[in-house]
């Protein structure tokens, strides 16, 4: 006797046959079915999750080590945080945080919003708040904040992907 298969999920809201790609440059940037779209969503907002997880962490720590004081015999102490960058990555946090939270209630504005949020203060912060010095940790940041946007995109793209199978254009309505 051979196993029998395991049932397959057979609703046809979620058959991706009856949503046909568009054509042209659209249907290359959408899901194909709307459980890619949400695997896509959620990644997209676990990324978001991480890295207000992150800033978060950074933030108490800056905290902490602002109240502490420096020792006097240690003569080369590194000197403390500027509170605008510990302002700046709290609030930068906080937002991508939420944005994640709306890309995961499948907001569509706020699926647009969180790349392009991320890719603006990542070049503030690059360019304003960080000297920028190219060694081997910047490139191993640098990669990072490319797998994040990455991650992100394609977020977006889920999100517009679920609203076009959950909200299909029928043929007669102009």
């Amino acid at each position: 006797m051979e196993p029998e298969p395991p049932d397959q999920f057979t609703d046809p809201a979620h058959d991706a046959a009856n949503y046909p790609r568009p054509s042209g440059w659209q249907g290359k940037l959408v899901a194909s079915s709307p459980t890619q779209a949400r695997r896509w969503m959620r990644w997209g907002w676990l990324a978001a999750l991480a890295w207000w997880v992150w800033n978060t962490g950074l933030l108490l720590v800056w905290l902490v080590a602002s109240v502490i004081p420096p020792d006097p015999a240690v003569a080369d102490a590194d000197p403390p945080v500027p509170a605008r960058i510990v302002i700046y990555y709290g609030v930068e946090g906080f937002v991508v945080g939420l944005l994640g939270l709306g890309l995961n209630a499948r907001w569509r504005l706020a699926a647009l919003l969180l790349p392009v949020v991320f890719l603006i203060t990542r070049i503030i912060a690059l360019t304003r708040l960080e000297p920028l010095a190219f060694d081997v940790r910047a490139l191993l940041w640098v990669a990072v904040y490319l797998l994040l946007l990455f991650l992100f995109v394609r977020g977006a793209q889920g999100a517009w992907s679920w609203h076009r199978f959950t909200h299909p254009e029928y043929p007669g309505r102009q």
